[in-house]
């Protein structure tokens, strides 16, 4: 009796082309293979999605919906396979037993570029012996050398491939860490093997897996620290440990005091910010210093911190520095995580409040701020201001825009593409949640209901086009694309004179003070349009 550990049943194979623009939604409870052998593809399934270019390969576990769409300017060419996979789990002088499997492949997709042609050919040959019938023993075969091939040519890919699915992994723990997290879970999750997750986990980070983990643990602990309503064993449950007692012993080793002394907090004077310096001068606090780069102090905060010690991002204090600038807080972003060592030299100087960036709704962002630095009333004085600075405004624009008309922010990118964010990023939050306009409807469906942000090929603009458009351009050359591009001057908003250039410098943080001094621009574009 023939004894094979796995099976595969092929229901269907197709070789597809498709116009630009077109899209294809496939159900089905199948895994499914791409092979994308011209142009270029977005393909996604439920909170995934993964940009494909020529010879390029996804094999996903099996779904409810997939959906291909074409975003190139010429035709988009691949194969598709559905099928069912069996692995071996008995063995009797009678039978072979086989269970149906619906996680072979890593959670995240198994996916490549630069396809072999031997995969391309032999995933043409089965499509024409598939033609003829999908379950006769020849296609099994075929589609049985075609995955081999596959996983062979991934594995020997997975070097390259895991600093391109590193920032997934760093999300997954993040999301994930208030549960027992284990380094083999994590590493099976995503599809490696654990020592060489290890390995590249170290490499990447600093961190060993465990040490990243804890230091995720004791930040998240931080910010439940502020909520003085929690008792320490809730917090402790809260960010991944099973009692309050462990977690202050861990707390104490890393930060040298204990949960309820830090929660009692203490005056800050010298406070430093790597990011949300915004969101610090709304509670009427200037730091002692800044990270001098655009991405943490905009062009139009400049002013405000002008008495700050700018510290250049290109070169960070030394540990004797830190020593000498004597800093008492430093607030900085979670995505410095992988940078250890800059992280741990500057816990042995001052505490540090890490914080998601980009996450938090805009104002609870400097609420979180104000208990940080004990200014709770300040950050809610200046959102009560705020607030109605905003309902000022869009009084002011009523006379100025129709009842139906709709907005947009978009960002001009490079190799032709246009970003579309999300309220939390380059001041979207005051036309959608302070001024309270109308999105457009494909920018309301794709972008604000799932709450994530969006790339596309900037041919696809005048589906997400609206009658009023902020376009945040980081260059005057790429001004001149919205003058000279075909794909802009087309739109309604482009003939109406309402598309209206923002500076990346000034809109590349939104966070407090900045928010507020943005919306002034914004509201000006719209009451000056000629």
């Amino acid at each position: 009796m023939l004894r094979q550990n796995r099976v595969y049943s092929l229901k269907k194979g197709s070789h597809i082309c498709t116009d630009v623009r077109e899209e294809a939604e496939y159900e089905t409870e199948l895994t499914v293979l791409f092979i994308i052998l011209s142009g270029a593809a977005e393909i996604q399934s439920g909170d995934q999605m993964f940009n494909l270019e020529s010879s390029s390969v996804l094999v996903m576990n099996p779904q409810e919906k997939v959906k291909i769409r074409n975003i190139g300017g010429t035709e988009l060419i691949y194969n598709v396979f559905f099928f069912s996979i069996y692995e071996l789990i008995g063995v009797s002088e009678k039978e072979l037993r086989y269970q149906h499997v619906s996680d072979l492949f890593p959670h995240s997709g198994l996916f490549y570029s630069q396809v072999s042609a031997e995969v391309k050919n032999i995933a043409a040959q089965l499509i024409k012996t598939a033609a003829e019938e999908a379950e006769n023993s020849k296609a099994i075969h075929m589609l049985n050398d075609l995955i081999a091939k596959i996983e062979d040519e991934y594995l020997s890919l997975g070097q390259r491939t895991f600093s391109s699915s590193f920032h997934s992994i760093l999300q997954y723990i993040s999301l994930h860490s208030h549960q027992a997290l284990s380094r083999d879970a994590v590493a099976k999750y995503f599809g490696y093997h654990p020592n060489y997750f290890s390995e590249r986990f170290k490499k990447e980070t600093g961190w060993s897996f465990s040490d990243y983990l804890s230091q995720i643990r004791m930040d998240k602990a931080k910010v439940f620290l502020l909520e003085h309503t929690l008792t320490i064993g809730e917090v402790a449950r809260k960010v991944g440990y099973q009692d309050g007692l462990y977690l202050s012993r861990k707390f104490r080793k890393q930060n040298g005091m204990s949960p309820s002394e830090f929660r009692k907090g203490r005056e800050f004077e010298r406070i430093f910010t790597f990011q949300f310096t915004g969101a610090l001068l709304a509670t009427g606090i200037k730091p002692a210093a800044v990270l001098s780069s655009y991405s943490n102090v905009p062009e139009l905060l400049r002013e405000e911190v002008s008495s700050s010690i700018q510290l250049a991002p290109d070169r960070l204090p030394t540990i004797e520095q830190w020593r000498d600038l004597k800093p008492d807080l430093i607030i900085a972003p979670t995505y410095l995580y992988p940078n250890q060592k800059i992280i741990e030299e500057m816990e042995s100087i001052a505490p540090i409040m890490m914080l998601d960036w980009d996450t938090h709704d805009r104002l609870e962002e400097v609420k979180i701020i104000g208990r940080i630095v004990g200014r709770e009333a300040q950050s809610n004085e200046w959102i009560q201001a705020f607030e109605e600075k905003a309902e000022s405004a869009r009084k002011m624009l009523k006379g100025a825009l129709q009842e139906e008309e709709t907005v947009g922010l978009y960002e001009l990118r490079d190799n032709g593409k246009v970003g579309i964010w999300r309220s939390t990023a380059r001041g979207a939050y005051n036309l959608y949640t302070m001024l309270k306009l109308t999105p457009a409807k494909r920018i309301q469906k794709e972008v604000l209901g799932p709450n994530k942000h969006l790339i596309i090929s900037e041919n696809e603009i005048s589906a997400y086009a609206a009658d009023h458009m902020f376009v945040v351009i980081h260059t005057a050359m790429q001004a001149s694309r919205i003058v000279e591009t075909e794909h802009w001057r087309q739109l309604p908003a482009a003939k109406n004179g309402q598309i209206y250039l923002l500076r990346l410098e000034d809109f590349w943080a939104s966070e407090g003070v900045a928010l507020e001094k943005q919306l002034d621009i914004q509201v000006k574009c719209i009451l000056n349009r000629s």
